[in-house]
């Protein structure tokens, strides 16, 4: 799916009860802080991702003197215009129910494939600062819509790892750690392989979109891939071997595609060293355009960006751009902020505005 039609909460954080139909294009909502236009962007990411990204705890979610929280959204297919397809979540803090179409589905990458969202917060620099996981998971959000069997060997892989694990926690016996290892090397190298094609695959997307934002920078663009293990290993299966002793002190597996990483590069620096704060920003900017437009070129299907309190992230000239390669690139974005003049309109014939308050909204002219 493509394009949200129609978002309704309920009981989630401060909104009682907020709906709205979406335009194709620009989404605009307009807030002070703790209006409630952060949750909305959150509400959305965590019916596509099963996760927020402002709390770990569920009770932070629901609103005071609820129970359960309700997400529900109504899609349609740039394939399929005529078709809708309504998705929804309910969450209590013991359970999490999924629908489709009005069946519940018991995984949440039914939902994630119906439903593929980016996301753009005042924090998504630390994306080059922080540690390997949240690399990973932006190359794994390709692979997942762009190769149909990564999921699967995802989820043996993480199976078979934590099968060892366990096995190395509980110091078993040698040959019984061993039982999974040759497994977990197949799984390993298989995302491997989809991860490195993936990452070729983005990368003149990526120096695309690095000049549009960047002209100001000389030194080209590459990328750093580390697969989870030495170049200078013999094998995967033998560097697990040899290491089985400290893997069992450590109580587990160091070696794997759970352990990989990307870094990038601007000339011989790392893009955390050759960048200023402001261009970090607009870096991963970049990365999410890239993405979105390789991911429109494989599926035929466009992405939605979401974007939160734009103008933390950005200054007025970079907004200005940014918002016009959205529009080029014909995705329905979800933006907040907290004053309307600071966002550009490029198309205000696909574009919508709101006021939100106490988690209420209420239409403005654009």
């Amino acid at each position: 799916m493509t394009q949200l039609n129609r978002l309704q909460l309920q009981a989630f954080r401060n909104a009682e009860n907020l709906s709205c139909r979406l335009s194709s294009g620009m989404n605009l909502f307009i807030g002070d802080n703790a209006a409630g236009k952060t949750s909305l962007i959150e509400a959305i990411w965590l019916l596509a991702t099963g996760r927020s990204f402002r709390s770990r705890q569920i009770t932070h979610l629901i609103q005071h003197q609820h129970t359960e929280t309700v997400i529900f959204a109504e899609l349609q297919s740039h394939l399929e215009p005529q078709q809708t397809y309504r998705i929804g979540m309910q969450r209590s803090v013991q359970k999490m129910t999924l629908r489709l179409n009005g069946e519940n589905v018991r995984a949440q990458s039914e939902i994630a494939q119906q439903l593929p969202v980016q996301l753009l917060t005042p924090e998504s620099h630390r994306l080059l600062e922080e540690g390997p996981k949240a690399r990973r998971q932006f190359i794994d959000w390709g692979c997942f819509y762009q190769f149909p069997e990564f999921i699967s060997l995802w989820r043996q892989h993480k199976r078979l790892l934590k099968q060892r694990n366990h096995a190395l926690k509980k110091r078993l016996p040698a040959m019984q750690i061993q039982l999974w290892d040759a497994q977990l090397v197949e799984t390993s190298l298989q995302i491997d392989q989809l991860r490195r094609q993936y990452l070729e695959f983005l990368m003149p997307f990526i120096e695309q979109y690095c000049q549009a934002l960047m002209p100001e920078l000389e030194q080209a663009i590459n990328s750093s891939y580390r697969a989870g293990w030495p170049k200078s290993a013999e094998s995967l299966q033998q560097l697990m071997h040899d290491n089985l002793h400290n893997d069992i002190q450590k109580g587990h597996t160091q070696y794997g595609a759970h352990r990989a990483d990307v870094r990038f590069k601007f000339g011989t620096f790392e893009a955390l060293q050759a960048l200023s704060r402001g261009q970090q920003k607009l870096f991963v900017c970049a990365l999410m355009l890239a993405q979105a437009q390789l991911h429109q070129q494989v599926t035929n299907e466009p992405s939605i960006m979401l974007i939160d309190d734009l103008p933390a992230e950005l200054d007025h000239f970079h907004r200005d751009k940014l918002m016009q390669l959205l529009s080029d690139l014909k995705i329905q974005h979800i933006v907040t902020s907290t004053a309307q003049d600071l966002i550009p309109i490029t198309n205000p014939k696909n574009a919508q505005a709101w006021q939100i308050e106490n988690g209420v909204l209420k239409p403005l002219q654009i």
